[in-house]
């Protein structure tokens, strides 16, 4: 049987193939003729095909062709190629060599796999749950195949989402071979979704721009003043459980917002679990940025005003040890709170200095806030915006 030179070549590679991989085992039979070019089934016994080749198998080759056929080849997506779709029509089974490129899904465009498109121009995959190690061979074929078409269309970049059951794809993602597209790079974790996200920067030779996971941590606390001048504080517990002991410094009631939660509602929450006393948002006093905690976040922590709803406390007992009503005066006397004392000072002119009882007058008014307002492009909701304003 005469073979074209196409088919020698063809043939060389899957030399390349089987030499390079050990997992191609239990031959079988493919009708052919004329390798290299459309493949028809004359009913003779074919000259070669595994039956058993995995998907890893398959992407080894792929790259073969890759890297060794002309740039027309290499430009051509690999399940378009006249050889491989006549491989397709013969009807092989799904765990033979055809089956990674012509049984999977493909995007409504072309793409191997389907994904969205995020900020950015950024293409971003989902992956499902599953046990099932061939199904990681198919998969990871569909991601090497897919960043070839996410580059050749100018995406910027490629996310993959992984649930925890498949972790194990970490390693090979993060590999980059001569055979991959992978190296992927870590990103950062979902506690909600229980998954992990890789990124990749797709635009070769050039600076990767995509920037780290959360850097800061967002907190705020309820500064609650009541009609009598008097402010809501808490001690904390210290210590461990079995030997607990309250802390020695009063502070203001707050601690981190809630994923998608705003300030008014972070703030009136805080308050309410730690002390039991609903409130109103009034306004942002201020707030301090530092850096250096845990993890190499930054903080950024914002001090609420709140008027309370009612004056009666109940403490949640595993949180806080106690809860009062101080009036100023008292506080500016016997406590040495920072940022306590700094609002005061800035927002209420107030820093103990003064000989005027501060009790005996209407509800203190802030020189200046941040009050709540709007940014809204067409089309989208307004962004809640904060602006610093005189208290008319």
């Amino acid at each position: 049987m005469k073979r074209s030179s196409a088919g020698m070549t063809t043939l060389a590679l899957f030399s390349t193939l089987l030499s390079r991989c050990g997992r191609c085992t239990g031959f079988g039979y493919l009708p052919t003729n004329n390798v290299g070019g459309n493949i028809k089934n004359t009913g003779s016994q074919a000259s070669f095909v595994s039956r058993a080749f995995s998907a890893q198998a398959a992407a080894a080759l792929r790259r073969v062709v890759r890297h060794s056929t002309t740039t027309t080849a290499r430009t051509t997506p690999f399940s378009s190629r006249p050889f491989f779709h006549s491989i397709a029509n013969t009807g092989c089974r799904r765990t033979s060599l055809v089956g990674a490129f012509s049984t999977v899904p493909t995007s409504a465009d072309g793409c191997p796999l389907e994904f969205e498109i995020g900020p950015y121009n950024a293409a971003e995959v989902s992956i499902s749950e599953s046990s099932d190690n061939n199904d990681d061979e198919v998969l990871l074929d569909q991601i090497d195949r897919s960043i070839d078409y996410w580059r050749s269309n100018d995406y910027t970049s490629a996310w993959v989402s992984i649930p925890t059951s498949r972790a194990r794809l970490i390693q090979p993602l993060a590999t980059t071979t001569e055979y991959s597209n992978f190296g992927f790079d870590l990103h950062h974790t979902n506690s909600t979704l229980q998954t992990i996200v890789m990124k990749k920067w797709l635009r070769e030779g050039t600076e990767d721009k995509i920037p780290p996971f959360a850097t800061h941590q967002v907190g705020c606390a309820g500064f609650v003043l009541n009609h009598q001048n008097e402010i809501l504080l808490i001690k904390e517990w210290s210590g461990p459980l079995s030997n607990r002991t309250p802390t020695k410094q009063w502070k203001l009631p707050g601690g981190l917002l809630d994923s998608g939660e705003t300030f008014e509602e972070a703030a009136c929450r805080e308050v309410f679990e730690e002390t039991g006393v609903p409130c109103e948002f009034e306004s942002i006093l201020t707030f301090w940025h530092r850096h250096g905690l845990k993890f190499g976040k930054s903080d950024l922590y914002y001090v609420c005003l709140l008027r309370p709803k009612s004056l009666e406390i109940e403490a949640c007992p595993v949180e806080v040890s106690a809860a009062i009503w101080m009036p100023i005066d008292e506080f500016l006397e016997t406590q040495d709170h920072p940022l306590i004392r700094h609002v005061l000072k800035e927002s209420f002119d107030l820093d103990g200095s003064s000989s005027k009882p501060v009790g005996n007058v209407e509800r203190l008014s802030p020189n200046a806030e941040m009050q709540t307002g709007g940014v809204q492009w067409p089309g989208r909701s307004p962004y809640p915006t904060y602006t610093s304003k005189p208290r008319s």
